[in-house]
């Protein structure tokens, strides 16, 4: 009698330190980031464009918010509106807390995409979108310091004239200013949200 309470005390012991391990497994993969982490965190590089009101936007005023990233071009066939389509559905998904993070769209083609062009563009998929356009000699140092892969490509058949390659990852500055994500292209808007909710729950 006594070796059977034994071994049921002990099967109970197993099966709740089971079952601990299984909580504390779910509670980490909760409070996991899935997009890409950078680590250690990095100073966010500097970004003050004008917007199209003739304000500047300048990322390093936004501390206490969530800031969203995305270099592309307003003629782009396929990534740019794909990103910023999934941008809408994680505005979507995330609800009021949304209004606590800037989803920025900031052109690669400033030939092209006047501050007027890249804010209508941005606005096209949801009104509290951000555009921003600049010269090339203000785009060049945001660019370079976000690893932003640019590549103008002579397209002589067609009446756009070029296109052009860039990098399609979203970077993401927490509310300390800090460049702390990077988000793939395929990644999805139920991860992102994910994340960015996150973010917003850090002191």
């Amino acid at each position: 009698m006594k070796n059977k309470r034994i071994l049921a005390t002990t099967l109970g012991l197993l099966a709740v330190a089971a079952l601990g391990v299984t909580a504390f497994q779910i509670w980490e993969q909760q409070n996991a980031f899935r997009g890409s982490e950078i680590v250690p965190p990095q100073a966010a590089v500097p970004i003050t464009l004008q917007r199209l009101d003739g304000t500047p936007y300048d990322l390093a005023a936004q501390r206490g918010r969530v800031v969203v990233l995305y270099f592309g071009f307003t003629n782009c066939p396929d990534f740019c509106p794909g990103t910023l389509a999934k941008f809408q559905q994680v505005v979507a998904r995330m609800g009021e807390t949304a209004s606590q993070v800037d989803f920025v769209f900031v052109t690669a083609d400033p030939d092209r995409d006047t501050a007027e062009v890249a804010d209508e563009y941005a606005r096209h998929f949801n009104p509290t979108f951000i555009g921003l356009s600049g010269s090339e000699d203000e785009l060049t140092p945001i660019w370079q310091g976000y690893y932003v892969g640019r590549l103008i490509v002579p397209m002589p058949d067609s009446v756009l004239g070029y296109t052009v390659q860039h990098s399609t990852r979203s970077y993401v500055i927490d509310k300390q200013g800090n460049l702390r994500l990077t988000f793939p292209f395929e990644m999805q808007a139920a991860d992102m949200a994910h994340d960015l909710q996150l973010l917003l729950a850090e002191k």
